[in-house]
């Protein structure tokens, strides 16, 4: 079978390598997945080019997200799961979630602990399926993480990116009235068709006041933030008492200072959010509603570039250009 192979950390078109490998089989507790799609997201690329640290093995397969079908399983694992249709998650981490693992969804096969191949809805594409893992479950936690929206407005930064696209549709799915941030008129289409009941173009409009304007003052509930660096400073002023945040990045400076005490004067309460190393109660809410959303037809993440598996060096190009108003994934 091909497998698309990291070699070392560097450039996408130095370092990754479509290699021939032997089929895989599935070992105690795995199931074997004939994979239609792969999921390209930025933590990939960021694994990939080297700032996260060095490899973990002298060659990885790469990516985590992905979907297909189960065509083998494992001991211990039922026999009915053969031919099931599935999305995976979490592929290419170690099982704390805090390191890269060694193989990945970017291969004809891919054989994964049982528990990382979720069920996929009839109706739902082996496209949609490599869009859940990574952005879907990170907009899901960055959503919910405090409790139940419904009733309340939310904020969501970088609402036309494959995260924020999903927690427009996720946090107007449970009941909430969504604003949205954009940095253009075609990001702005796109969040208003996840169901974006009020968008900001940050780049022509004060965000702070614009939302004063609209809403008056302090009356956002809760935020699902992209950069926290940009935003933590204007929070004292857009939230509401007892307000929440789900921040998943901090793209404008990693290390941000905290405004602490205007902050705690009005309880407001920041929650980091990392996909990875969520808890095992949180990844199975988390599937339980992506996959009720899906069936449902409430959740529809948006691809923007789909690529040929030998063509992954080009996704990365396409994720690292930072143009993407979408998910971009590979087909098998």
């Amino acid at each position: 079978m091909k497998a698309i192979f990291c070699i070392a950390r560097g450039a996408a078109t130095e370092v990754l390598k479509a290699q021939d490998v032997d089929t895989p089989e599935p070992g105690p507790g795995e199931v074997r997945v004939k994979m239609h799609t792969s999921g390209v997201n930025p933590s990939d690329v960021k694994l990939r080019s080297g700032v996260q640290g060095p490899m973990v093995a002298e060659r990885v397969v790469i990516h985590n997200d992905g979907a297909g079908v189960i065509d083998a399983v494992g001991d211990g694992v039922n026999q009915a799961r053969i031919g099931e249709r599935v999305w995976l998650y979490n592929v290419n981490r170690s099982p704390d979630g805090l390191s890269q693992g060694i193989s990945g969804t970017a291969t004809e096969y891919a054989c994964v602990p049982a528990d990382l191949a979720a069920h996929l809805p009839d109706g739902a594409s082996f496209e949609t399926g490599a869009c859940l893992g990574v952005p879907a479950m990170t907009a899901h936690r960055a959503v919910t993480w405090a409790g139940d929206v419904a009733g309340k407005t939310v904020l969501v930064t970088g609402g036309a990116g494959a995260v924020g696209h999903s927690a427009i549709q996720i946090a107007k799915a449970k009941g909430a009235r969504v604003i949205a941030t954009v940095s253009s008129d075609a990001k702005a289409a796109i969040a208003r068709d996840a169901g974006a009941d009020l968008i900001v173009n940050y780049k022509s409009e004060e965000l702070d006041a614009r939302l004063s304007e609209e809403l008056g003052q302090n009356a956002i509930d809760h935020v699902v933030e992209v950069d926290l660096a940009a935003h933590v400073n204007i929070y004292p002023k857009i939230l509401a008492f007892d307000a929440t945040v789900g921040a998943y990045a901090s793209s404008s400076d990693m290390t941000p200072q905290i405004p602490f005490y205007p902050l705690a004067f009005r309880n407001i309460c920041l929650q980091p959010v990392f996909v990875y190393s969520m808890s095992t109660a949180a990844k199975a809410q988390a599937i339980a509603d992506i996959n009720e959303m899906l069936a449902n037809g409430s959740l529809t993440p948006r691809i923007d570039q789909t690529f040929a598996l030998g063509d992954a060096a080009s996704a990365h190009e396409a994720v690292e250009s930072g143009k993407l108003m979408g998910n971009a994934i590979l087909t098998i």
